[in-house]
């Protein structure tokens, strides 16, 4: 999808829904994310129905942070110090240490 894609990964269920992730990795612990450029709007339809956060150890371990787009927002939020959805300049970013209560709640996604 390019430059105009929405999501990373589409998963389409048995039930005929779908669930619609955004990938993010990093290996240095700080994950570019973009979020309130892209997102600044929580009305927005065109949006990740969840974030997949992967940080890369330094012994190549690979570590899943599992979080809502609600919940990324959240966090967003709180390491831009903002107290309500709105788009700003720049490209947003989260750290490891904002993420690490989401590691492998894959359940979400069931």
């Amino acid at each position: 999808m390019g430059n105009a894609k929405a999501v990373d990964i589409v998963i389409l269920k048995e039930d005929n829904t779908y669930r619609r992730i955004e990938v993010k990795t990093s290996r240095n612990k700080r994950f570019v994310t973009g979020f309130f450029q892209k997102y600044f709007d929580i009305t927005l339809p065109l949006h990740p129905d969840f974030w997949v956060l992967v940080y890369i150890d330094e012994k190549n371990h690979s570590h899943y942070y599992i979080l809502t787009h609600q919940e990324m927002g959240e966090v967003q939020m709180k390491r831009n110090e903002m107290d309500e959805w709105e788009q700003i300049c720049g490209c947003d970013n989260v750290l490891l240490k904002d993420i690490e209560q989401f590691e492998d709640m894959w359940e979400k996604i069931s």
